[in-house]
């Protein structure tokens, strides 16, 4: 079974060729935490990319809709477990392509899928240099980061402010677009002025079951979510720094 998507924000003054050596470029990369694109098609008013299909769905889906479907909810190791895995999948990339300003640059919950053992794969990557900028801004996550919306900035540390946007979402349980007025920063914000460096169990999702042996992991992990979220760029994580101390944390 295979997932063809339809990318409607394509800029189509991206010629044939270019396309093509990107999106090859895109189909050589290899790691567990990966979706690969294993085929395309170039037309100028249509582009498709063709990868696997992932048996438990989305990441937002298994955060957000599992109790309306009858599922059970993610407990805290398996939320670590996607938590790192994003993170060495994210890593590799900055690795791997290296000449990308953010070489996921759309990184959010939707974005991640889940095997059957919930090991989560990133999709959608390294898809700036082929978007259309001027219709995506409100799409891509890249460009609703604090130094795009101030400055009109994009880096390599974008990334690492979408990871922990990620990391908040898989902690608190909410979906950030649909938080408060529908930003994420209400959702950061939200959860900055509800922490005091103490465990707050308010700010977590009561999905999560059992934490009473975690607490200090969990806020181990907050805290680095925190650090990647710093608005300034030149202070937040890089994201080897923000992967090596989530390595650390344990299940």
């Amino acid at each position: 079974m295979m997932v063809v998507k339809r990318f409607k924000q394509m800029n189509n003054s991206v010629g044939r060729d270019e396309f093509q050596e990107h999106t090859k470029r895109l189909g050589r990369l290899r790691h567990h935490n990966l979706l690969p694109i294993v085929a395309y098609y170039y037309r100028k008013e249509e582009k498709l990319l063709v990868c696997d299909f992932a048996e438990r769905g989305s990441l937002a889906v298994n955060l957000h809709s599992n109790q309306s479907l009858g599922n059970p909810s993610l407990d805290w190791p398996t939320r670590l477990k996607i938590v790192k895995g994003v993170a060495r999948g994210l890593l590799y990339l900055h690795h791997d392509l290296p000449s990308l300003m953010a070489p996921h640059g759309h990184l959010k919950s939707s974005n991640v899928l889940l095997t059957k053992a919930f090991e989560p794969l990133l999709t959608d990557y390294g898809l700036i240099p082929l978007i259309n900028q001027e219709k995506t801004q409100v799409h891509m996550a890249a460009y609703r980061s604090p130094e795009y919306l101030q400055h009109q900035r994009i880096t390599k540390k974008t990334d690492v402010w979408q990871l922990g946007i990620l990391i908040l979402e898989i902690l608190s349980g909410k979906f950030p677009a649909n938080f408060s007025q529908g930003s994420e920063e209400d959702l950061a914000s939200w959860v900055n002025l509800g922490f005091h460096g103490e465990w707050a169990p308010n700010l977590f999702d009561k999905e999560m079951g059992k934490t009473s042996h975690c607490e200090g992991h969990i806020l181990k992990l907050l805290r680095i979510r925190l650090s990647c979220c710093e608005p300034d760029v030149e202070t937040r994580l890089d994201i080897i720094e923000a992967v090596e101390k989530i390595e650390e944390l344990r299940e």
